[in-house]
């Protein structure tokens, strides 16, 4: 009881100490800043444990259990494994037991949800969800009941948590609706009546739309998140981070560029020029007249249009690139969100080992991973697909990361990305030591464990609604 007397006459006088020094104008803006500080969340960093420097999983607690997620910004739900999964192999081995959850409550929606290794079919639930000190009471999940991804035999994770842009869910119930209005005006354009099946299949669209719409079960909308920031380590098998409710990247002393994303439903970007610089020079590759690019923590490596990952690979040959050497190998430069980028020869170029599934192979439009003299271009083709009305599609994975301190900004009014050189400990580099941050070497990496996009899968169309 003294002890808290003490404290309370503590802050007492020195707020009174404080204010004698304060102009009276001041005092309200002084009483705002206190306010804000103390509803400003602190930031919660989460490590990221590596697998093989193909994918990277968080621990999080999910009904009292724990679960490795891949934090993935491809997408919108927390998709959990549950143990009794049909064709979840390992995922589902250490998968979610709602009998073991004292807060567990079923919903009434299923849906199937695809990924680029493959499908999974869910119905809905809600559960106590905890990420570090994080929490959400009440949190809406999908659960995995069966699923047909290769991937899952040998799976080190038990979650896929969605980390897309703010409001995408809506938008893309807005983008349903549109498409099938398109196709009934169509139909009527031509005078053709509607299908009975087929005028039943878009009021069940429109009715699952609706219910997706007001599940709310975006997890970085139900932290009410602002800044949510990702790094991975350079170095092979080293760990990453995710930082939740990171520090404004406008105010930090660290040199951030702001990159403008145009996309509604993803994390899209504009992509334009992309070089190899060798030894000063620029050699054209790709996107001289714009392309489309989409930044997604959740893709193992670079995924470019065909005619781009093959001009690479005879670049990279008529300049005799040699991984035996790697200070000659180039460097990958681009300007992506209206700014000049670079990548390091790591994040393009390695080591492969173990074989691919043969189902992905049907995907691509060559033979994956082209050789270049001891080493192999770590870069996929995308199987044609294109970012509508921006052209050709990137998808910039995993290795983007490693270069750079990435903060998303969930901002309703105008999504961001943030973008700063990485320190080796996944810190922003300061602008005096951003030059001088040491490159790892090469990478190997196992293309049995390959993470693919999301969109490569069972994909309607060859475009991708940025």
């Amino acid at each position: 009881m003294n002890g808290v007397f003490v404290l309370s006459s503590l802050v007492a006088l020195t707020t009174s100490s404080l204010l004698e020094d304060v102009e009276p104008n001041q005092c309200i803006d002084l009483l705002q800043t206190q306010s804000e500080f103390r509803l400003r969340p602190r930031p919660v960093r989460q490590e990221l444990a590596n697998h093989e420097d193909v994918s990277y999983t968080g621990r999080i607690r999910v009904g009292q259990q724990d679960f490795e997620a891949i934090l993935d910004t491809g997408s919108f739900e927390l998709v959990i494994f549950t143990h009794n999964c049909e064709g979840c192999g390992a995922a589902g081995h250490r998968g979610y037991d709602p009998r073991k959850s004292p807060k567990y409550r079923a919903g009434r929606l299923v849906q199937e949800l695809s990924y680029g290794s493959g499908n999974a079919f869910c119905s809905n639930a809600f559960d106590q969800v905890e990420i570090g000190s994080l929490h959400l009471e009440s949190q809406p999940i999908w659960l995995v009941e069966q699923a047909q991804m290769k991937v899952l035999s040998d799976a080190k994770f038990q979650a896929i948590l969605g980390v897309g842009p703010p409001f995408a869910m809506k938008l893309q119930a807005e983008m349903d609706e549109k498409q099938l209005q398109g196709l009934a005006g169509k139909l009527k354009a031509w005078n053709v009546s509607i299908p009975a099946s087929l005028r039943s299949r878009m009021q069940n669209i429109k009715k699952a739309d609706r219910a997706m719409e007001n599940l709310h079960d975006s997890v970085p909308e139900n932290l009410q998140l602002r800044f949510l920031s990702m790094c991975l380590g350079r170095k092979q098998g080293s760990l990453g981070a995710a930082i939740w409710h990171d520090h404004d990247p406008s105010s930090r002393p660290e040199p951030f560029r702001r990159l403008a994303v145009i996309g509604k439903v993803t994390w899209g970007l504009s992509l334009k020029n992309v070089r190899l610089v060798s030894k000063g020079q620029r050699i054209d590759i790709a996107c001289s007249k714009g392309c489309g690019a989409i930044l997604d923590t959740g893709t193992s490596l670079l995924t470019a249009p065909f005619d781009a990952v093959n001009r690479m690979g005879n670049v990279l040959k008529a300049l005799g690139a040699n991984c035996l050497k790697e200070d000659s190998l180039p460097h990958l430069e681009f300007e992506l969100g209206g700014e000049v980028l670079s990548l390091p020869p790591q994040s393009y170029i390695g080591f492969v080992k173990g074989v691919m599934p043969a189902p992905w192979k049907t995907l691509f439009h060559q033979k994956p991973l082209i050789q270049v003299e001891d080493c192999q271009l770590l870069m996929m083709d995308n199987g044609g697909m294109t970012g509508g009305e921006e052209g050709p599609l990137w998808i910039i994975g995993m290795p983007f990361f490693r270069t750079f301190y990435t903060t998303f900004d969930y901002s309703s009014s105008q999504p961001s990305i943030w973008v700063t050189e990485a320190s080796e400990s996944c810190e922003p580099a300061q602008a005096a030591h951003a030059a001088h941050v040491k490159q790892s070497s090469l990478l190997q990496v196992d293309q049995s464990n390959l993470r693919l996009p999301r969109w490569m899968s069972n994909r309607s169309s060859e475009h991708v609604q940025l």
